[in-house]
């Protein structure tokens, strides 16, 4: 018998999206996910170590018109400094807009291993008799970020005192905008 077409490994390349001019058009489309590392083991986009106090892009840009409608990150390894107040702060356009700095040492713990849920896309839903579909989609909308009017670079922000170690993953998903 013959291998089961469901059991066969395929091989494909390594997928990434350049960066550049990228418009809108009409016609059937898939969201975008990117996907930035921050780890205190190597050094920022402009080869500064990501352990300093400093914001470090990572390399990662989103293109003119994207819209971030959710984002969320994993961490890999636990973040640590060596009083544990050092702050982390991710974002796309403005400070903190999908992080904002919260310490290492908060008690939501939120740069300890495991999925963390970042601000845009997440948004705080009341159950309130009488909502509607059209209040939902508007919570929604209201906690996207873009269109961007530039490129922007993912970029996280370490503040009060140096890490010590630490390393997560960003995954920020965008539909392009006009």
């Amino acid at each position: 018998m013959g291998t089961n077409v469901y059991q066969q490994k395929i091989a494909a390349p390594e997928f990434k999206v350049r960066r550049g001019t990228v418009k809108c058009e009409s016609g059937l489309t898939l969201t975008k996910m990117a996907t930035a590392i921050f780890d205190t083991a190597t050094n920022d986009s402009s080869a500064v170590s990501n352990k300093t106090v400093a914001a470090h892009g990572l390399g990662v840009f989103l293109p003119i018109g994207a819209i971030v409608i959710r984002s969320f990150y994993q961490v890999k390894t636990t973040f640590t400094s060596a009083t544990s107040a050092a702050t982390i702060a991710l974002k796309v356009t403005g400070t903190g807009d999908l992080v904002a700095a919260i310490a290492i040492n908060d008690g939501s713990n939120p740069w300890n291993s495991g999925l963390h849920g970042a601000l845009a896309g997440n948004y705080a839903e009341a159950t309130v008799a009488g909502d509607t579909a059209i209040l939902a989609a508007a919570r929604a909308a209201g906690s996207y970020i873009g269109p961007l009017s530039a490129e922007k670079e993912l970029t996280a922000t370490v503040a009060v005192e140096a890490l010590t170690a630490g390393k997560l993953a960003l995954f920020v998903e965008y539909v392009q905008g006009l």
